[in-house]
């Protein structure tokens, strides 16, 4: 229950959907709806900072009621500790809770981002439930081979009982298992014969103490059973993160390991999730399946396979002197190197690496394995298939990136960013006839670059927030200038929110901002990403009358037929592509050509970089439409754009 929660409390989206006008939407789809079929919850709730229910589901369906009606007492101190300041570090709270339905499993985590560090501004509590009935007590049964398992009052004689704690440490119920006695049994199974002839009377007691025997030796086999399931994943068969905690802590005492050395190797699938919503579940237990039995066939001898969840695997490395990270490393692509057959499909997948090293003698598995997690985390925001071997050097980054984020949040909070408005000028007249808004930050510290800041925001999953106030302040601004057009350039992580061109709407109606004089821009990266996405959602934009503009043209991978394919309003050149154009005459042939390739598919030209006379001449010759950069001027604030530009 723990894993569960944690895997989804401590998740980048979740914790910017808080923020999300449309986030009652994403809450149901995301964790009320799956409580109909779940296997690891029943129910699931989403606790505002004010105590109000955001998500109340059970089964799949709303329930009626509060939760202080539902619940017992418990339930309250429950979520007070999950709330709690001492819960930002990443502490999950279960305990055992009476329902008005009977006992249940809960656990409650504070949504937060993934980094730590960094705390939400307000404490929202995400709880999952399962119930202990009789479907949940016969499937422990069954899975783990515990034969009469059931869930009592008190303690009962001649029974094995654990006690189940609520928040508190109360028992409020136990878990149960017949003791049995196989010399009793055995005792009652031969006691008719004991009147027989005593010439068999040895022989009796001889079959007693073989049974007795046998049953000792089973129950020793239902124990080592028994902790061997507890210790392994049962999807996949190999170590879970306890059984490779135990194992790592085993070897690091042993004399024989003292002067070896450690890798930690946590493996992410890269695109889990589309497999699993392009294939379905059942295909995605399966490719985890088929990961860990190839990991564990084609790895050396050596190493230990871990599923710690979801779609991560750990792998431990046990080196000598002549081994090291790009030698495990190696054998870990071979195995990933061949696609993996599922039924009809053939899978090609990558995967992200995040690597610790240790001497194994001043090991601690989970220092190392934060250490991985670290690397991991880093490794997961490259282009994929990505490796990233921890080092001090990263330590500092990431705290310094989570200095930033926690600054970022607070900034955010405060609606700090502001917004800066370069002119964009016609080619012909000279006049101004747009602006392009462009988010700025004035930090305590100074300045912070537009490059620096927007990467941090999209790895905390702040972009849709940060996004959202400067479409607002730049669309509030706008409907004060008449007539002028205004241009926002937005992540693809935005345009992937399916709400955003609903968001987007409800600000242009609030501010009477006519949808004709607002331009989207998007970079070329848009297209790649998810192309069906990318057309469904420029599509929505352009059916609420917004024009949509394809920016940094000329700087990758985009081409002419991209430019038909999506049917952009607009295309701006790349600065790259005008830089030096009056020392570099191949360079101008470029420019030219590509503003003629354009006009020629009928899609208006901006040039944007423009920072001397000759280049706007250069340009508006060879037909573009539209000039900005710092020739014209430099980004303004709106006072300094009224004063200059707008003033009669």
């Amino acid at each position: 229950m723990a894993g569960t929660v944690r895997d989804n409390a401590f998740w980048d989206e979740a914790y910017r959907q808080l923020a999300s006008p449309t986030r009652n939407a994403w809450l149901i789809e995301n964790w009320g709806v799956p409580s109909l079929d779940y296997p690891l919850y029943d129910m699931a709730l989403v606790i505002g900072p004010d105590d109000k229910s955001l998500l109340h589901y059970r089964y799949g369906k709303p329930m009626d009621g509060r939760p202080s009606e539902y619940f017992d007492s418990s339930f309250a101190r429950l979520v007070e500790r999950a709330r709690s300041p001492d819960s930002l570090q990443g502490d999950v709270h279960a305990a055992f809770i009476g329902t008005a339905d009977g006992l249940a499993l809960i656990g409650a985590a504070r949504i937060r981002p993934f980094l730590q560090g960094i705390s939400p501004p307000d404490p929202y509590v995400l709880i999952f439930g399962k119930y202990l009935d009789s479907k949940a007590l016969n499937e422990t049964a069954r899975k783990f081979n515990l034969r009469g398992l059931q869930l009592t009052n008190g303690r009962v004689e001649g029974t094995i009982a654990a006690p189940l704690k609520d928040v508190e440490g109360n028992s409020v119920g136990f878990l149960s298992l017949p003791s049995e006695r196989p010399g009793t049994l055995s005792y009652e199974r031969v006691r008719p014969l004991l009147f027989g002839a005593a010439a068999v009377l040895l022989l009796l007691i001889i079959g007693i103490g073989m049974i007795g025997l046998l049953s000792v030796r089973s129950l020793a086999r239902e124990e080592a059973r028994a902790r061997q399931n507890s210790l392994h994943d049962h999807l996949t068969g190999v170590l879970n993160r306890p059984g490779l905690a135990e194992y790592v802590e085993h070897l690091a005492i042993r004399d024989g390991q003292r002067s070896a050395g450690m890798g930690l190797y946590l493996v992410d699938i890269d695109g889990f999730k589309a497999i699993n919503d392009l294939w379905g579940q059942q295909v995605g237990d399966k490719l985890l399946r088929a990961v860990a039995a190839r990991l564990t066939k084609n790895l050396p001898l050596g190493s230990a396979i871990s599923r710690l969840d979801g779609d991560a695997f750990a792998i431990v490395a046990w080196t000598n002197a002549s081994e090291n990270a790009a030698h495990w490393l190696s054998a870990v692509s071979e195995v990933f190197a061949e696609p993996f057959t599922i039924g009809r499909h053939e899978i090609e997948i990558g995967v992200s690496i995040g690597v610790a090293e240790a001497v194994l003698a001043g090991a601690s598995f989970h220092h190392l394995l934060q250490q991985a997690e670290m690397a991991l985390h880093q490794a997961k925001h490259g282009s994929g298939d990505t490796t990233v071997v921890f080092s001090p050097d990263l330590e500092a980054q990431l705290s310094e990136q989570g200095k930033l984020e926690r600054q970022l949040i607070e900034a955010l909070d405060r609606r700090e960013l502001k917004v800066a408005f370069q002119p964009v000028v016609d080619a012909c007249s000279g006049d101004i006839c747009g602006v392009e808004a462009l988010a700025r930050w004035n930090s305590q510290a100074g300045p912070i670059s537009p490059e620096v800041f927007i990467p941090v925001a999209e790895r905390a999953g702040l972009i849709g927030m940060l996004g959202s106030q400067i479409l607002e302040e730049a669309i509030a601004q706008g409907s004060r200038w008449s007539e002028l057009q205004i241009a926002v350039n937005v992540s693809p992580l935005q345009l992937r929110n399916r709400y955003f061109a609903g968001g987007l709407k409800a600000t242009l109606d609030e501010f009477a901002f006519e949808p004709h004089r607002l331009t989207i821009e998007l970079t070329e990266g848009v297209l790649i990403s998810n192309t069906d996405q990318a057309k469904r959602s420029i599509s929505e934009l352009k059916a609420l009358g917004i024009k949509v503009a394809l920016d940094d043209f000329g700087s990758g991978f985009a081409s002419i037929g991209s430019l038909r394919q999506f049917s952009f309003d607009r295309v701006k050149l790349d600065k790259s592509l005008v830089a030096n154009i009056e020392h570099d005459a191949q360079a101008a042939e470029v420019l030219a050509a590509t503003i003629n390739l354009v006009n020629a598919i009928g899609i208006p030209v901006t040039v944007e970089g423009i920072e001397n006379r000759y280049q706007a001449e250069f340009a508006r010759q060879a037909g573009c439409h539209q000039l900005q950069g710092y020739w014209f001027s430099k980004p303004l604030s709106k006072e300094e754009l009224a004063k200059r530009f707008l003033s009669p």
